[in-house]
């Protein structure tokens, strides 16, 4: 009986979420990587040190610390890892992974421990539920051949689009957005730091059509979220 209360008050003093991060720390998931003629299947393991594909195909295995990716890319079904090694065949052009998720899926959880440990701004189509939304504005997302229709988030430390089309689903957080403009109270365009494909290119540029006038308490809270810890020297404001 002694023993028992001993253990609970034991269990009351370790701080919440301790449990928690700690299965955080390692997290696995089934994959599956295609090759120029061919695949293998493995696994893709995330912890503290880096990410490591595990597979018996010895010549296909790999272990990246977080330092050494220069843009880790997320989806549910998807994980893409674009390092700084060259691919001669391909003229230099950047060496990158492509993992299809077989079983399961990329859960936020994952995502949210993957923004604290990569050095370069994390690419997610992976997004949290809705939380703490200021604005919200419906939009149309052109691109080159299409576009998607959703909905701008703004929130206190994200900037989020969400739309049915889950490829094209973004979360960004202030500090990792280049600029934000405008030409009109009808359209925004949002330079993110996101590896195009383009090898030298150093941001991608997402033009948003409005549903509706953009409203200026709205404007003026996106533009500061960006742009006023840098006037201030404190980029960690929106951490």
């Amino acid at each position: 009986m002694m023993k028992s209360a001993v253990t609970l008050v034991l269990l009351a003093l370790v701080p919440a979420g301790a449990f928690a991060s700690k299965s955080a720390e390692q997290t696995r998931l089934a994959v599956k990587h295609d090759h120029l003629w061919g695949s293998c299947s493995g696994e893709l393991l995330f912890d503290e040190t880096g990410v490591e594909y595990q597979t018996e195909e010895a010549d296909h295995a790999r272990k990246w610390k977080y330092v050494d990716i220069q843009q880790l890319g997320i989806e549910p079904k998807k994980v893409v890892v674009l390092t700084y090694r060259d691919r001669l065949r391909y003229l230099g052009r950047d060496d990158r992974f492509t993992f299809n998720v077989t079983d399961g899926e990329v859960k936020d959880s994952l995502r949210a421990y993957l923004e604290q440990k990569v050095t370069r701004p994390l690419v997610s189509s992976v997004v949290p539920e809705e939380s703490g939304v200021r604005y919200r504005i419906p939009v149309k997302h052109r691109k080159a051949l299409s576009g998607t229709e959703g909905v701008l988030e703004l929130s206190d430390r994200y900037l989020i689009y969400r739309t049915e089309e889950q490829r094209d689903v973004r979360i960004w957080k202030y500090e990792d957005v280049v600029s934000v403009g405008s030409t009109g109270p009808y359209q925004l365009r949002i330079t993110a730091m996101e590896r195009t494909g383009g090898e030298f290119g150093g941001g991608k540029n997402f033009v948003f059509d409005l549903k509706a006038k953009l409203s200026e308490p709205a404007y003026d809270y996106l533009w500061n979220k960006i742009n006023r810890p840098r006037i201030d020297g404190d980029i960690s404001t929106n951490r």
